[in-house]
């Protein structure tokens, strides 16, 4: 290709993360920008590392680790499986993901996976790409929100909301 693209490439190669704008701003037009994107996946430079809500994808480079927090420690946690196999799985439903986050000496039910699901349906991870027929399918789930490789972990707070003001005060401790 051009000098533009061994110089962009030069550039974009020590980013942690980047997406088409953020090429773009790096010194040519939209157009370029997402073709250069297309060419450095197609050749296994690049690889998606997120995708947000709206479709947008961010990249980094295959030779640097997936960006964000890493975990401190290699247990396995249900969660932390569910959420792998959901990314790796483009549409899935709670029997799928119990049976491939069954691993790691980590053992997850159908009934864990349908909570999970249902707990990150609510949070606008998932949406429903099925809707289920009791007794002859489940529901048909996809990721929406991929926020990384890190699991999003239901947490409940326990404290007193003041309806006169709408002030919430957590109770020592944070959580139930």
């Amino acid at each position: 290709m051009s000098d533009l693209f061994a110089q962009m490439w030069a550039e974009v190669k020590n980013l942690e993360e980047f997406d088409w704008a953020e090429v773009s701003r790096l010194g040519c037009s939209r157009e370029t920008a997402v073709r250069y994107i297309r060419h450095w996946a197609d050749a296994g430079q690049i690889r998606v590392s997120r995708i947000g809500r709206n479709g947008k994808r961010w990249y980094s480079p295959c030779h640097l680790p997936l960006p964000g927090p890493q975990p401190v420690s290699g247990e396995a946690t249900p969660e932390g499986n569910m959420w792998r196999a959901m990314r790796l799985l483009r549409h899935f439903n709670p029997t799928d993901v119990a049976a491939h986050a069954n691993a790691g000496g980590v053992e997850v039910t159908v009934e864990k996976a349908r909570a999970y699901c249902r707990q990150l349906l609510a949070s606008n991870h998932l949406k429903v790409r099925q809707t289920a027929i009791p007794g002859r399918r489940e529901a048909l789930y996809q990721i929406v929100e991929d926020t990384g490789p890190r699991a999003p972990k239901p947490v409940r707070l326990a404290g007193i909301l003041d309806p006169n003001t709408g002030d919430f005060s957590p109770a020592k401790g944070g959580a139930a």
